[in-house]
């Protein structure tokens, strides 16, 4: 697994539901791709650009590593709130049958108590907006050294 492109996190959550696009939600889950959601902020989700990778938390744990597949913005105009969609396939993702309350605790991979739990995406590299994060991580090799952190955290799954 090559974590390289990895730049962003962003935290989801349904109300509705404990985890979110789980692999049987996924309209094709042989390929493993969806379309994930913004709350109304067209300009948060222009961020990431095609091939970006972002990890998706859930409940304080990684449950999703996925990759921006173009760089378009899909507005659903029937819905007031969450109706921005970009599309993304799943380049990890939990097996399929484990338990997602299970894996790794936030702490462990991010080692950070709080993440923003806006919605939005995270430029991982922003001392300003990660400043916790950015502060552990750049005397281990920076966002690289995370990335192969998390590697090697994801591949024992």
């Amino acid at each position: 697994m090559d974590l390289s492109q990895l730049k962003w996190l962003k935290n989801v959550r349904n109300e509705n539901v404990d985890w979110v696009y789980k692999l049987n939600e996924m309209p094709i889950p042989e390929a493993r791709v969806f379309l994930l959601h913004w709350r109304n902020d067209e300009s948060n989700a222009q961020k990431p650009l095609k091939g970006d990778l972002i990890a998706l938390v859930q409940s304080a744990r990684v449950t999703h590593i996925v990759e921006l597949l173009d760089y378009v913005v899909y507005k659903d105009p029937n819905k007031t709130e969450w109706g921005i969609h970009r599309l993304v396939q799943t380049i990890w993702m939990p097996p399929e049958r484990m338990d997602w309350s299970k894996l790794p605790h936030q702490k462990e991979i991010f080692v950070v108590d709080a993440l923003p739990p806006d919605g939005d995406v995270h430029d991982l590299s922003r001392d300003d907006k990660m400043p916790k994060f950015n502060q552990h991580w750049n005397n281990l090799g920076g966002l690289q050294g995370f990335q192969k952190h998390l590697e090697k955290i994801l591949t024992q799954i």
